[in-house]
């Protein structure tokens, strides 16, 4: 059977947006690379005990090789046993006017930190060193999920449910190359969840119907940080909901709109 339904994450709460608590080094070493803060890991908890119930079930992961989505996605393959597949393709998005582009760390370095790791996966696609501009990346994403697709419904006939973990803007990106529509508005809280299901009347992607648009329900502080290209803004939509939630996590937040300006990446 073909791929028939696709789950499209975002990465949890990163520890370099608790502006009180002082973030760890990246266990990677890579400046750009943090890992999630502790609110962020209650979230991939939530997700995974989600996602490790959904029916089709999920028999096949890919995720973005920056620390904070694998950390957000391994508790979901122990609890599958599923390796997970580090698809730079998949990975951050940076634009062609910042000034540094961090690369994710080895595949050999991650297994080291993610036992499930996959050392035989080779990634489709690797971002450009120097930057993408928006309409690249939207290129990079139908291209990264035709091969995806096709690689999976040729060489893995079984697998007809995938997850894919990934960062704001690459997740707009894989949602509109999926529905046709590079205009279609995607909802992207952390460790929201949006899901695609194929149309069979058709073959590859661009007609895939959206199910639910960053549905997170199974979060219990709901959506948190959403962004989008157009604002460039992360919004909340309950502060005081949500800092009663988080004071445990000792996160701060002061108005319901707090811009900052990633219109190049870094999401």
């Amino acid at each position: 059977m073909p791929v028939e339904r696709i789950y499209i994450t975002r990465h949890g709460f990163r520890s370099n947006w608790d502006t009180n608590v002082p973030p760890k080094p990246p266990p990677t070493g890579i400046d750009g690379d943090p890992t999630l803060s502790a609110h962020g890991e209650e979230q991939a908890h939530e997700l995974s005990l989600y996602l490790f119930d959904v029916l089709p079930a999920v028999v096949r992961i890919y995720t973005s090789p920056f620390y904070r989505c694998l950390q957000t996605i391994c508790e979901l393959s122990d609890m599958l046993k599923v390796d997970i597949l580090p698809e730079n393709g998949v990975g951050e998005w940076y634009g062609r006017t910042r000034k540094t582009h961090p690369r994710a760390a080895s595949k050999e370095i991650l297994k080291s930190f993610f036992p499930r790791v996959s050392l035989d996966y080779e990634p489709i696609a690797v971002p450009s060193t120097d930057g993408e501009t928006v309409q690249e990346l939207h290129e990079r994403a139908k291209s990264v999920l035709a091969a995806m697709i096709m690689d999976c419904n040729e060489n893995h006939p079984t697998i007809t449910t995938i997850v894919i973990c990934a960062h704001a803007a690459t997740i707009i990106a894989l949602g509109r190359a999926l529905v046709g529509d590079e205009s279609y508005e995607v909802r992207t809280g952390t460790c929201s969840i949006s899901v695609y299901d194929a149309d069979p009347s058709e073959n590859g992607i661009g007609k895939w119907k959206c199910l639910s648009n960053g549905y997170t329900s199974h979060l219990a502080c709901g959506e948190e940080r959403h962004w989008s290209f157009e604002t460039g803004e992360y919004d909340f939509l309950d502060v005081q909901a949500y800092q009663e939630r988080n004071d445990s996590h000792h996160v701060t937040i002061t108005s319901v709109s707090v811009s900052e300006p990633v219109v190049d990446g870094k999401v």
